[in-house]
């Protein structure tokens, strides 16, 4: 058989094994919208497949710095309404990164260009609380830290709670009083198993994660709403 011929088969063969599992990814992906719409009617919340406003404005109403990261911040699947009584706005949030990229030639000259990132994206769920707090960022300590949070660590008095999240405040003292001994008993105890990094920030919650599932979407809002209740007293801006 010519070696065309066997280059022809071969590629044949890559095609027919790959195919059938980048269809599968993209019919899961073109129905995320539905999913989603199905997981904001289950509570109660109004839907939206895209942004509302403005293509990534929503997100720029809220005070905190993961909605300027990158470039092209878009926000899909936007759910909005009230929980037991707490504002709530939950969304996909994507962007891209732009990364400066120098190929050098044998002559020792250097051509520049830009290489984009396929998007990254959040899950988020925001909460109105009201007030005006200092920033604080509580993040699973099994997780790298984010390059992008401040580095005024804080240290709480429970051992258990330490060991499983990290806090960062350039206020400690708000800090301390944000994460009472109620709050962070379900941190540890009760909230749900998922990768979950919290922020705090004038009036409003902020509750984040990679790659979840529609489904799991319920798990994220229910979550939410309970941390903003825990906050106590000592904490309420």
């Amino acid at each position: 058989m010519p070696l065309l011929a066997l280059v022809i088969v071969a590629l044949g063969a890559v095609l027919a094994a790959v195919a059938p599992l980048y269809l599968r990814l993209v019919r899961r992906e073109l129905s995320r919208a539905d999913r989603m719409e199905r997981a904001a009617r289950s509570l109660g919340l109004r839907f939206s497949p895209g942004d509302p406003a403005y293509p990534g404005s929503i997100g720029h109403t809220f005070p905190f710095e993961l909605f300027s990261r990158g470039i092209e911040q878009t926000c899909e699947n936007v759910m909005t309404g009230t929980i037991d009584g707490v504002p709530v706005t939950v969304l996909d949030f994507l962007y891209v990164q732009q990364v400066d990229t120098g190929r050098q030639h044998p002559d020792g000259s250097t051509d520049y260009g830009e290489l984009r990132s396929e998007p990254v994206r959040y899950a988020c769920a925001v909460a109105a609380i009201g007030g005006h707090r200092p920033h604080v960022v509580i993040e699973p300590a099994s997780m790298l830290p984010d390059v992008h949070v401040a580095a005024e660590r804080v240290k709480l008095e429970w051992g258990d709670f330490n060991a499983r999240y990290r806090v960062s405040s350039p206020e400690r003292s708000f800090a301390t009083a944000l994460l009472d001994v109620d709050l962070m008993a379900w941190l540890v105890d009760l909230a749900p198993r998922l990768p979950l990094t919290w922020e705090v920030q004038r009036g409003d919650v902020l509750c984040r994660t990679h790659g979840l599932e529609p489904e799991r979407f319920p798990e994220l809002v229910g979550a939410l709403v309970e941390f903003a209740r825990r906050i106590g007293p000592g904490a309420s801006g």
